[in-house]
């Protein structure tokens, strides 16, 4: 009896591994899943965004952005995040905006070796990274 409750519970976990693993993007970029003038436009905004990062801090599982609001707005870092996340779905992006000074915090993160990827996949943004 012990023998068939484990191998059913190794059948099911198999099965629910198998159903993470193909629902999980590969932490690889597709630029395939951008039209050309969405890979230029990915390109231009970034740059226009990245150069208005004014500081940065480390999270746990990824990095926070501080962009000056006088220099890019809120609409300018939405606009890049739908073009990167089409391209790169493994990302986590999250945008805290603060009304009262409209002070914009970019964080970009994910699952383990996410945080790694961000170094490769975007060597602009790297160098803003905390020393």
């Amino acid at each position: 009896m012990k023998t068939k409750a484990l191998l059913i519970t190794a059948i099911v976990a198999g099965f629910a591994w198998t159903l993470l693993a193909e629902t999980v993007p590969p932490i690889a970029c597709n630029l395939k899943a951008l039209t050309s003038e969405q890979r230029k436009q990915l390109g231009q905004v970034g740059e226009h965004v990245i150069s208005a990062i004014t500081a940065s801090r480390e999270l746990s599982d990824g990095y926070a952005f501080h962009v000056d609001p006088a220099k890019a707005s809120l609409t300018d870092v939405a606009h890049w995040l739908d073009l990167w996340r089409r391209c790169c779905p493994f990302y986590e992006f999250r945008i805290d905006f603060h009304a009262a000074d409209a002070s914009v915090w970019l964080s970009v993160k994910g699952r383990p070796g996410v945080k790694e990827y961000i170094r490769v996949d975007s060597p602009r943004l790297a160098a803003k990274l905390p020393k």
